[in-house]
């Protein structure tokens, strides 16, 4: 396909998709109240340990003791990441479920492409939820940020794609397991373990760090707090910065070589049709 028709194919499935989001009023009253719905539980946390208005053990490790810019920096990292993960992989369960996988697929629309496009529009709406968070936290929990908005901006756009290629490869598994809800799970909950969203990841022995530093939402998250925070980072601003765009790159390639790998195997062997 041209890059024109991929183009439509795009623009027709953001439109389904926004759709398909406001035909359910209630989605955008809880972009308002989620992020104090998971935020809440942590603040009152930090503020049982605190004393004097520092957290020490957290402050030995972060060099901050701003446990609430921590925290919420991590959780709009996790917004883009739950949208490459659930938008990603369950796009195609639900598919499933609606008896049309066979038939999308019959195009000659590319088939990442096809999947990608589906989560454009929830990656609009993260953006809207990541803002909300924002102003929502300011007020109820002091959240506040430094004036490098641009600048993590520049940061934030490698991030998305390495979170895309990752989405990619674990829509794959769901090709094959016929099982989104527990892959999904699993995955997310494993890369937010260890990429630091809600901890810092010097915490972890030795032994397991090589794990957090081969995934680029690890550097997501450091990279994110020490641009807004000005908290200390595993190596310099500039390093990360390569080092993410590197990852997005390998990330991206890599995952769209497996789905393509288990898509002709699925295909293959008559696996598709079954939900």
């Amino acid at each position: 396909m041209s890059i024109r028709e991929n183009l439509n194919v795009i623009r027709a499935r953001f439109i389904i998709s926004c759709k398909v989001y406001f035909r359910y009023p209630l989605n955008c009253i809880l972009t308002l109240f989620e992020p104090v719905i998971w935020l809440t539980p942590f603040y009152f946390m930090a503020m049982g340990f605190s004393s004097g208005g520092k957290i020490e053990g957290f402050e030995y490790y972060t060099g901050s003791s701003d446990y609430v810019g921590f925290i919420v920096i991590g959780y709009m990292v996790t917004c883009y990441m739950s949208v490459a993960l659930w938008s990603i992989g369950f796009a195609l369960k639900e598919e499933m479920w609606q008896g049309v996988l066979e038939s999308n697929w019959s195009t000659p629309a590319n088939k990442v492409v096809l999947i990608v496009s589906q989560s454009l529009f929830k990656f609009f709406i993260a953006t809207i939820e990541v803002i909300i968070t924002g102003v929502v936290c300011h007020f109820a929990f002091g959240f506040n940020i430094n004036s490098n908005i641009l600048k993590a901006l520049g940061f934030l756009i490698p991030g998305i794609i390495s979170l895309i290629g990752i989405g990619v490869g674990v829509s794959a598994l769901v090709l094959v397991t016929k099982d989104a809800n527990t892959i999904i799970d699993i995955s997310n909950g494993f890369i937010s373990a260890f990429s630091g969203s809600f901890f810092p990841i010097k915490i972890f022995p030795k032994a397991l760090l090589f794990i957090c530093f081969v995934l680029p939402v690890t550097y997501l998250n450091d990279g994110m707090r020490g641009i807004l925070l000005g908290q200390g980072t595993i190596t310099s601003i500039k390093n990360e910065f390569i080092i993410i765009i590197v990852l997005a790159f390998v990330s991206f390639i890599l995952g769209t070589f497996i789905f393509n790998k288990i898509e002709r195997k699925c295909r293959e062997l008559g696996m598709l049709s079954g939900h």
